[in-house]
């Protein structure tokens, strides 16, 4: 389009200066004017193309060439460049290696020396000199009915009495003990002069005791360990058998081997 223009632009100019030179050759007429030659020349810039119009006399000339270029200035915007750094937890898992140490064990056995001191059993018995008194009927039922008197009475006939009683009737009445406890413990220790008697025997009817106390009308005192029952159970059976005098020593032999009265121990 701007090409188009200026050719036209050219044109127009162009016949306007012939316009010209007619009109002078005109006014002149016949006279001849030495021939000047004068030459227009006319430049038209366009933006890509530069065109040069010469007029002359003897013509007109059009010289197209291309534009001198305009050094084309380039702005450059920098852009900043935002570097963005994730950074990213690394977990470095290290192995474990699990050492196991042997364990040795040990054991040192120490031989045990056992000395087993024996120490002589030394029985003392103490004699006590017994006065024999032969008692009548009368005094014997009289020192029987007097102990009773001051005796607890666990069990129907049966009767508790202390170490000096029983130890009194011993010597008056000549009373037997009887040792209820079993025969293993009347081996080891037991009361001078008693019977053993064991009362779980007369139970099962291993032992008869109207076979071993032939007297019924004699005096028993039977005992046991002190807080055994097993006393009262035998003095309970020889009350039931028939035998009339028979009473306990309250507290077992403990107290009569306390009192210093005689024993028998192995």
């Amino acid at each position: 389009m701007k090409l188009r223009s200026l050719l036209g632009l050219v044109t127009t100019i162009l016949v306007l200066i012939g316009m010209a030179g007619t009109l002078g050759c005109s006014a002149t007429g016949s006279q001849v004017t030495p021939l000047v030659q004068s030459t227009t020349e006319t430049t038209i810039t366009s933006p890509n193309t530069q065109i040069a119009v010469a007029v002359t006399a003897s013509g007109m000339s059009v010289t197209t060439q291309p534009a001198a270029e305009t050094p084309a200035i380039t702005t450059a915007t920098e852009t900043p460049v935002t570097t963005t750094t994730t950074t990213t937890p690394v977990t470095t898992t290290t192995p474990v290696t699990t050492t196991t140490t042997p364990v040795t064990t040990t054991t040192t056995t120490t031989p045990i020396t056992t000395t087993t001191m024996t120490t002589p059993v030394t029985t003392t018995t103490t004699t006590t000199p017994v006065t024999t008194t032969t008692m009548t009927v009368e005094s014997k039922q009289l020192l029987l009915a007097n102990v009773r008197s001051n005796a607890a009475q666990p069990y129907g006939g049966v009767y508790n009495v202390d170490a000096v009683t029983a130890k009194h009737l011993v010597d008056q009445t000549q009373a037997l003990f009887l040792d209820a406890r079993y025969l293993v413990d009347y081996d080891k220790s037991h009361i001078s002069g008693a019977i053993s008697l064991p009362v779980s025997s007369v139970w099962i009817g291993l032992i008869d005791p109207t076979t071993v106390l032939l007297n019924k009308d004699a005096v028993l005192i039977a005992y046991c360990a002190p807080g055994c029952p097993a006393g009262l159970e035998l003095a309970e059976e020889l009350y039931v058998l028939g035998y009339h005098n028979v009473f306990v020593l309250d507290g077992g032999y403990l107290v009569w081997q306390t009192a210093g009265y005689a024993m028998i121990t192995q």
